[in-house]
């Protein structure tokens, strides 16, 4: 069969959605299925056959609404047999979302922003939830591929219609890359790089969206731990822009912060003590997962989708992303299990061996052949 994929931009390395279906498409054209990338941008070293579109119109919305259309046609056009879509579209047979409900989204962001949260969605918000709407009200989408029970419970509670579509397929982790037995050697090396010994505990914050995930709940709760006189750390964070980290990196003291705009995920995880997540939405979440994988305890909210994963010797779990002083008591915690040598990184990575991705991606893989089948008896 020929699987399209359709999106507005086809580059693994921005990460989340967009690097999970890379890797769904690797294994596709491992497993002898034709690849199709349908996007307006393709990175050159991005997987599949490269099919450009391009969309029009003078506001957002419009061009989103454009660009909805002109991906299915591009992929019917083609040849494609199914089409996966992660938003932002119409119809699609296999419809595989990162985000979630968008209303909650909308809603999230907003908290994350210090605003009221109760505003009805306007312009390009207004738009996505008119895309849901076609999707999964109205049938746009034959099947929908779920990346946690969060999302399932969202979507069967915002749109009743389309709870027998729903299917619970979690993100997976490449269990093989993310592997706690290269701390000495990955790890180790990405530490001697930024300036970090061995001695110093390392603290890791990855956001593409910095404000969505948290950041300035980890910005307040590091200023208070160096208030308290709690400083023998260092802090590594990578997002694309510094968010504020030169007014914190002077009141550090012997506190040291790090940023980098981008950052080979393995060592990152394999180089830090603690992985730092305090998000306002993230309905799975790779930076939980692959942190997990590598060992390393995880201070997240009950806002992850992969919060459940987070018990235990994995880490702590915030009931509220505001709450400064409750996430630096959780940091001082963490630290201090750290310092006396009793993380077990064995259990940490136990809390996501049943996710490695060759059995995410087979998962989908058999959702995919099942579309083609149907679609194959429907025109016979």
């Amino acid at each position: 069969p020929s699987v399209a994929f359709l999106i507005d931009r086809w580059d693994p390395q921005r990460g989340g959605a967009e690097r999970a279906l890379a890797q769904f498409a690797q294994h596709l054209l491992r497993r002898g299925h034709r690849v199709l990338a349908v996007a307006e941008q393709h990175a050159l070293e991005a997987p599949g056959e490269h099919v450009t579109i391009a969309s029009s119109g003078l506001t957002r919305s419009r061009r989103e609404r454009d660009r909805a259309r002109k991906l299915v046609a591009a992929a019917r056009a083609h040849g494609a047999d199914v089409t996966i879509g992660c938003r932002h579209l119409y119809e699609c047979d296999l419809y595989w979302p990162h985000g979630g409900a968008h209303a909650v989204t909308f809603r999230q962001i907003r908290l994350s922003q210090g605003k009221s949260p109760d505003r009805a969605p306007y312009g390009r918000h207004k738009v996505f939830i008119e895309f849901e709407r076609e999707l999964l009200e109205r049938g746009g989408a034959r099947s929908v591929a779920c990346v946690s029970s969060m999302v399932v419970e969202e979507f069967a509670r915002a749109w009743p219609a389309c709870r027998e579509r729903l299917v619970l397929v979690e993100n997976g982790v490449e269990l093989a890359r993310f592997d706690p037995a290269l701390r000495t050697t990955v790890g180790a090396a990405l530490r001697r790089e930024i300036g970090v010994d061995a001695q110093r505990a390392l603290l890791l914050f990855v956001a593409r969206n910095p404000q969505l995930k948290g950041w300035k709940c980890v910005e307040a709760a590091l200023s208070l731990m160096i208030e308290r006189g709690e400083r023998d750390w260092a802090l590594l964070a990578v997002t694309p822009r510094r968010v504020g980290l030169a007014t914190h990196r002077a009141r550090a003291g012997e506190a040291m912060v790090v940023w980098r705009e981008r950052l080979e995920p393995v060592a990152s995880y394999l180089a830090a003590d603690v992985a730092l997540h305090p998000t306002w939405r993230d309905t799975s979440g790779l930076v939980v997962l692959e942190a997990l994988a590598c060992g390393t305890p995880t201070v997240t909210s009950k806002f992850a989708g992969a919060a459940s994963l987070v018990t235990g010797a994995a880490g702590e779990v915030l009931d509220d992303p505001a709450d400064s002083a409750a996430l630096a008591d959780a940091i001082a915690r963490q630290l201090a299990r750290v310092r006396a040598g009793s993380v077990d990184r064995s259990a940490i990575r136990a809390r996501v061996a049943h996710l490695d991705s060759p059995l995410c991606h087979e998962t989908l893989e058999r959702i995919v052949l099942q579309l083609v089948n149907e679609a194959r008896r429907a025109k016979c």
